[in-house]
């Protein structure tokens, strides 16, 4: 029966490895416990929400490397001129110009008869034949002169030179040529004949 078991002959290595693992943890925590535990920080114990700092120490800035000094620039005056020399003055010659005169107009307002005068008339209206001549029926002719001014054309005054022989006929004969109308500056007197018959005036 005992030849039937096997015991191994290394059985006391085995023990001894198991006592030295055991050793080895009991000299661990004999060791951890010899050290210190870290000291835990002993916060104050006025308001927790205001919190001191101690200030930090200032470390000086350090000092620039002493390089050499620029030169100074040179002082610009700027109120300082340079003198320049004027040129002297050229002289031209004087030219010679012709005064412009107004030219003279050869054809002056003057006094014309009436054939001349109706080419410059801008307007001519024939005088009315009064009612009341008509009606007891009055004729005759006269002669008839009228003042132009030259600067409008326009009649100024109206003179009988050689009367019909009737106020009638002359009323009307000085307030029709009144109305009549020249070019400006062509005449300035025209003499104008004119007749009035029973089918009207004319001239």
């Amino acid at each position: 029966m005992n030849a039937l078991i096997y015991q191994p002959e290394n059985k006391w290595r085995f023990v001894t490895a198991l006592t030295a693992a055991a050793v080895i943890h009991v000299a661990a925590v004999a060791f951890a416990r010899t050290q210190t535990a870290p000291p835990i920080p002993s916060w104050p114990t006025g308001d927790p929400s205001v919190i001191e700092l101690e200030p930090a120490e200032l470390m000086p800035d350090p000092q620039p490397e002493q390089t050499e000094p620029l030169p100074t620039p040179p002082v610009i005056d700027h109120l300082f001129v340079e003198p320049t020399t004027t040129p002297p003055p050229v002289r031209r010659p004087p030219t010679k110009f012709t005064p412009i005169t107004a030219q003279r107009n050869s054809h002056a307002p003057s006094s014309l008869n009436m054939s001349a005068a109706k080419v410059l008339a801008l307007n001519a209206p024939r005088p009315e034949y009064p009612y009341e001549a008509r009606r007891q029926k009055i004729t005759g002719n006269g002669v008839v002169v009228m003042n132009i001014d030259p600067a409008s054309g326009s009649v100024t005054g109206v003179t009988m030179a050689k009367s019909t022989g009737s106020a009638f006929l002359d009323n009307a004969a000085i307030a029709g040529f009144r109305r009549w109308r020249f070019k400006p500056g062509s005449v300035s007197t025209v003499t104008c004949p004119v007749t009035f018959t029973l089918s009207g005036a004319s001239y």
